[in-house]
């Protein structure tokens, strides 16, 4: 082999590598600022407006898919074409019907949450909404160029903020209520934003008209918000007829389980190109080394977190609570460090229309399981979670073999791949 060609190979591969741990190191960042924002405001605020914020966040969250269209996989997808196949116009475009569309959206989840919509949270949580959907944005179209670093360290500046918010609040003796956390929170959201705006960190679209489809932004927009609801609607449908205290402590379980495979997440971003060079047509299974890789890491992960909520429950006033949600939750989340690997890999590969009609059958899947475990267990509804991670196992290992041609488990299990030479 040539000795340059060799040098330039082994150059990349210690890129990658560094790339891996880069992300593992700000995925780490960005959960310990949440978990510190998370404990300071679940030991100094009240259980029924910790509560109150944590149904804002959540609203916001599932708000900015719409208002957002769905277009940040558009925006990664479409930066490094020849010419851009992404405007500022689009970014204009796509706020100007997104946003009123989110606006109402959040609106109507609140009133049935019999939350106020007129007033200073929900206009705390309009301009939160606004500022967050236009930095998104331009941090999809930068991670497309392949500069991805503020966008792995936003959640953890803002959470940083955050805490500082809350510890001035405390220090003061002033009064923390929902309305003073979404200001804090607004804050938060104005300073990263003011970030995004330096070159040196973020590239935004060049000028120019929109150059998307608006019939791709709107299938986007129905399978993001159909990956929302299979992800990140559960405290939003707890919260329907659920009281606030548990609302809360339901909240601070769900991120703390979550956490690992958000870190497993951020680690397979960076293997992002050699899954788009997987041949399903002639695989080997080589590639199922990295859902092995990603559940051991996975486990360690939750091992820490096991200890970490034991130790942090007699602190908290939700948490003898939230240590037995976790518990029930761990089973599944679990599984999702091995199962997360499964899904990037067929976000990939699969076109979107198959993808949009299997997170359709995941929903429903789930929701009748919540109307089954609440009619059987009611107060219970978080052993939801033990239902899922049977299915979702089942979905994803019929998916990758209807792909692939085997079931990845069974080949796991076997070792029968080659060796890497």
């Amino acid at each position: 082999m040539n000795i340059l060609h060799r040098t330039v190979e082994l150059t990349g591969m210690r890129a990658v590598r560094l790339h891996g741990v880069g992300a593992l190191a700000s995925r780490l960042y960005v959960y310990l600022a949440g978990f510190a924002a998370l404990f300071l405001m679940a030991a100094h605020v009240s259980p029924s407006d910790f509560g109150e914020y944590s149904i804002y966040q959540s609203v916001m969250e599932v708000a900015l898919v719409v208002a957002m269209l769905g277009s940040p996989l558009l925006f990664a997808r479409h930066a490094a074409t020849v010419p851009p196949g992404v405007r500022r116009g689009d970014v204009v475009r796509t706020l100007a019907i997104g946003l009123p569309l989110a606006a109402l959206l959040s609106a109507a989840v609140l009133r049935i949450q019999h939350l106020p919509v007129a007033g200073a949270p929900f206009a705390l949580l309009m301009a939160a909404l606004a500022v967050f959907s236009f930095m998104s944005l331009r941090l999809s179209y930068s991670r497309g160029l392949g500069r991805a670093g503020l966008l792995n360290l936003e959640g953890g500046i803002r959470s940083t903020i955050l805490v500082i918010g809350v510890a001035a609040f405390v220090a003061w003796g002033a009064e923390l209520r929902a309305t003073q956390l979404l200001l804090i929170n607004l804050l938060a959201f104005l300073l990263v934003g003011a970030a995004c705006m330096q070159t040196r960190w973020v590239v935004g679209p060049p000028p120019g008209r929109a150059a998307l489809e608006l019939a791709s932004q709107g299938s986007a927009t129905v399978y993001s918000l159909l990956m929302f609801l299979l992800r990140k609607s559960d405290l939003l449908v707890v919260a329907f007829f659920m009281p606030l205290g548990y609302v809360g402590a339901f909240k601070i379980a769900f991120l703390l389980a979550e956490a690992p495979s958000q870190f497993v997440q951020a680690f397979l971003y960076t293997k992002t190109r050699p899954m788009l060079g997987t041949d399903a047509t002639s695989s080997d299974g080589s590639e199922l080394r990295l859902a092995k890789h990603s559940f051991l890491l996975g486990c360690a992960l939750f091992a820490g977190l096991a200890v970490v909520i034991t130790a942090a429950a007699p602190l908290l006033k939700v948490g003898r609570e939230a240590l037995e949600i976790f518990l029930c939750m761990a089973p599944y989340f679990l599984l999702r460090t091995y199962t997360v690997h499964h899904e990037m890999l067929l976000a990939l590969k699969v076109p979107m229309g198959s993808l949009g009609w299997w997170a359709l059958a995941e929903v429903l899947l789930r929701l009748l399981s919540y109307g089954a475990v609440v009619s059987i267990f009611p107060g219970k509804p978080h052993y939801v979670f033990f239902i899922a991670a049977v299915s979702d196992l089942l979905l994803y290992e019929v998916r990758m073999r209807a792909l692939f041609g085997f079931f990845p488990l069974a080949r796991l299990v076997r070792g029968s791949f080659p060796r890497p030479s």
